[in-house]
């Protein structure tokens, strides 16, 4: 089983909120490989920020609601169970604000 460190998960968000950009909706993948581990997720979110505007990609994100997700892990092809929480991506990379990266 592959477990999700804390790093794994602060990367990984990272590559998320980077796709994201300044969309207040989000559907597509990321994928982030740790070693030889493919880390893949698939999900489509909801985005709120502290305010609305044309400079959305600046604005701070203060929620994020995933609608569905789905997180495969692989090492040469062939799939690992994981540990994955999406609440727990959220909560390493909350603010003490409480806004998102």
């Amino acid at each position: 089983m592959y477990e999700f460190s804390s790093e794994v998960y602060r990367e990984l968000a990272e590559h998320l909120f980077e796709e994201i950009g300044g969309r207040s909706f989000f559907s597509g993948v990321v994928v982030y490989y740790d070693g030889e581990v493919c880390c893949r997720l698939r999900t489509t979110l909801i985005v709120s920020r502290k305010s609305h505007g044309s400079d959305a990609p600046s604005i701070p994100l203060l929620r994020v609601v995933p609608v569905w997700w789905e997180m495969e892990t692989t090492i040469g092809g062939e799939s690992l169970l994981n540990d994955f929480s999406f609440g727990e991506m959220l909560n390493l990379t909350m603010q003490s604000d409480g806004e998102l990266w």
